[in-house]
């Protein structure tokens, strides 16, 4: 597939083609529009969200957690050339909850809205809103542009457990997700973050992050002693699920009384507590799936404050090339041995 015409001015974009598959073809290079710019994409980090994308929507260039340069300027200030990074949001601006600050909840967040409902970072160029685009500072690393997006998830999340200093939290699910929200818990104050996950290659290299104190597998025969060894007298007053489970009874026999559970992230279609325990014990249930565009700049100035230790997890970087990133989905999502953190793909200059 390629484009045609005299005078277009062709991309490589990777699209999904067919269902599952990732094929390189030649598209039109977009242009900027009113409210819009051009960017040039250098580095894409791949979520957790792209393989449903990858399983759905045939001939989508996909891609939304993404730094690279402005290409194209349109009506904002930026020189072409600048380090940049982006929220894919599209909120109307009008509504109320745009008003409030809680963009998040905007019926049109997910309208044009790059890599989710339009063509996003899988190609050279893409087009983003102006308003929320972030210029890295000379010394912070592009690539780190490209994890502003799921930090700002999980620093959302974690924002509804108002931690105080030396709290202890509970993170179940050490994904990506789950593994941001650690790094945000422990720099918003957390005394002990302490993790759950399965697969041991990925506990293992949890334990290497010093904002982990510690992360157990269930896989272990000794999880739930090393669990409630950890776990404080009265129980967690903070607990986040980054995995999606479905049934809370486990989890709420730890938490204290007046606890807060953030279920943050794609979650379990279907879920089962019994509600007596949450009732005795008032537990708070709070959900997060996206952030506002304030938790996004803030989620970008962490990164910037902390640079070494959001490096530390991008684990893989590959090339821009659809065998390659084919071959890292199927390790990512069907293999069942994941033991990435955050992967990115990197384009040639």
């Amino acid at each position: 597939m390629s484009v045609a015409g005299k005078g277009v001015c062709a991309m490589k974009s990777l699209i999904i083609n067919p269902i599952h598959n990732f094929e390189m073809v030649e598209k039109e290079k977009p242009k900027a529009s009113e409210g819009r710019v051009i960017l040039k994409t250098k580095y894409v980090a791949i979520c957790g969200s792209d393989n449903m994308l990858w399983n759905a929507y045939q001939g989508m260039s996909i891609g939304h957690e993404f730094s690279g340069y402005i290409e194209d300027p349109g009506d904002f200030p930026f020189k072409k050339g600048a380090r940049v990074c982006a929220a894919e949001f599209n909120p109307c601006g009008q509504c109320q909850f745009c008003k409030n600050g809680q963009e998040h909840l905007c019926r049109q967040m997910m309208v044009d809205n790059p890599g989710v409902s339009m063509d996003g970072a899988f190609s050279e160029y893409f087009s983003v809103r102006g308003d929320f685009v972030c210029e890295l500072p000379d010394d912070v690393p592009l690539e780190l542009g490209a994890i502003a997006e799921p930090v700002a998830v999980s620093l959302h999340g974690v924002k509804y457990c108002n931690i105080q200093p030396g709290d202890a939290v509970l993170i179940w699910g050490n994904g990506p997700i789950g593994i941001y929200a650690a790094a945000c818990a422990k720099l918003l104050g957390a005394g002990k973050v302490y993790m759950v996950g399965r697969n041991q290659g990925r506990v293992n290299f949890c334990r290497n992050y010093e904002f982990v104190d510690d992360c157990f597998s269930v896989k272990d025969e000794n999880f739930n002693e090393q669990l409630r060894a950890v776990t404080p007298e009265e129980g967690f007053s903070h607990v986040i699920d980054c995995l999606g489970l479905d049934d809370y009874d486990a989890l709420v026999e730890l938490m204290a009384s007046g606890a807060t559970l953030v279920l943050l992230g794609m979650h379990a279609q279907r879920t089962s507590a019994a509600t007596m325990p949450m009732f005795l014990k008032e537990i708070s249930i709070r959900t997060g799936l996206y952030f506002t565009a304030a938790d996004y700049r803030e989620a970008f100035e962490l990164i910037c404050a902390n640079k070494e230790l959001f490096l530390k997890t991008i684990t893989s970087r590959i090339p821009h090339d659809a065998k390659a990133v084919q071959d890292m989905f199927v390790k990512l999502f069907e293999s069942g041995s994941n033991d990435e953190c955050k992967v990115v793909i990197e384009y040639e200059d």
